[in-house]
């Protein structure tokens, strides 16, 4: 059974994910309101979010080979991060070490190098092997679902990831908070990788300080 999936992002008016004020508290404030077990992250995301906000990685220590201790009213949720090529070596840790998540549980593909996966083990990473040369994104969601019980999975990256679960007709709901800001021509919008129109319904308008929550149902193009 596939979980809910809900897209989710803070944008300017003209829709850019970046060049414009972020408040990033608000930003995960209001990501914490969807009650996503996971979130799923594209690691072209995973690894930019590192060189923005650090400019040298901390080292990997002892303890973040071994899985962090969970406990039992720990709210936070998971990380799922796609990453079938292997951009993550290396720096996977960061993640483990920031504390914002219980874990991190890896995508990848049939095609993903052997190296990686060891690295992943020797680190105890959970991993999900779905798809031949790219994480398939459906067969891991429905991973997700059956293998943890994730009922609703949100995703807050740059575009990409957005497009192939809106292209794969996998996003049952968009979620936006927008900032009153233009970006103008050099923005960078959030859909632009969508190749086809995606029909929306609209389902609520809420007033966030000086932003607005807008939320929408997606329209699916095959009968569930």
């Amino acid at each position: 059974m596939l979980p809910k999936v809900v897209v989710y992002n803070s944008v300017s008016v003209d829709g850019a994910i970046k060049d414009f004020e972020l408040d990033i508290a608000l930003h995960y404030e209001v990501a914490g309101r969807i009650g996503a077990e996971v979130m799923l992250v594209g690691s072209d995301t995973a690894k930019s979010g590192i060189e923005l906000f650090m400019k040298t990685p901390p080292a990997e220590q002892p303890s973040d080979r071994q899985k962090p201790v969970i406990k039992p009213d720990d709210k936070r949720g998971y990380w799922a991060m796609a990453d079938s090529r292997a951009k993550l070596k290396g720096l996977m840790h960061v993640y483990r070490q920031s504390g914002y998540g219980k874990d991190v549980i890896v995508l990848v593909s049939e095609s993903t190098p052997k190296d990686y996966l060891d690295y992943l083990t020797e680190r105890n990473y959970d991993y999900i092997v779905a798809g031949s040369d790219h994480v398939d994104l459906r067969k891991a969601l429905e991973e997700l679902n059956q293998r943890y019980g994730f009922k609703t999975v949100a995703t807050d990256t740059g575009g990409v990831l957005a497009a192939a679960l809106l292209e794969e007709d996998l996003v049952d709901e968009v979620q936006l908070l927008v900032s009153p800001e233009i970006v103008g021509e050099k923005a960078v919008n959030l859909f632009r990788a969508v190749k086809a129109p995606v029909k929306l319904e609209f389902v609520v308008c809420e007033e966030i300080k000086s932003l607005v929550l807008l939320t929408y149902k997606v329209k699916k193009k095959k009968p569930v």
